[in-house]
């Protein structure tokens, strides 16, 4: 388990590999200058599956920081599905604009 720290002020309690997941995210963003809301997988205070919603952009800091381990972790697949497909998108549209820009 890990804490995603939202903007100092949040901590978003969840699996390793959406916590590791969300900071690629943030960072392909930050690189490219874009920013994106993501429902982040977690669970309440009664251990009860929900979301939260960030913003990642790049004027937004965020941490990834070890929890103790819960045996209430979250269900992820689905969403690192999409943040992996999202993040690959962002990495492809630099990689892009940057094979474009060696051209000229």
């Amino acid at each position: 388990m890990k804490y995603v720290n939202y903007a100092g002020t949040v901590r978003i309690l969840t699996s390793d590999a959406v916590a590791d997941a969300v900071i690629r995210y943030a960072a392909a963003l930050h690189q490219s200058r874009l920013s994106d809301v993501v429902s982040v997988p977690t669970s309440d205070e009664f251990g009860c599956a929900t979301t939260v919603e960030v913003l990642l952009a790049p004027a937004v800091a965020l941490a990834v920081e070890p929890a103790p381990d819960d045996d209430l972790e979250p269900e992820g697949a689905a969403f690192l599905r999409e943040i992996d497909a999202r993040t690959g998108a962002v990495l492809s549209m630099d990689d892009h604009a940057a094979r474009i820009g060696r051209r000229r």
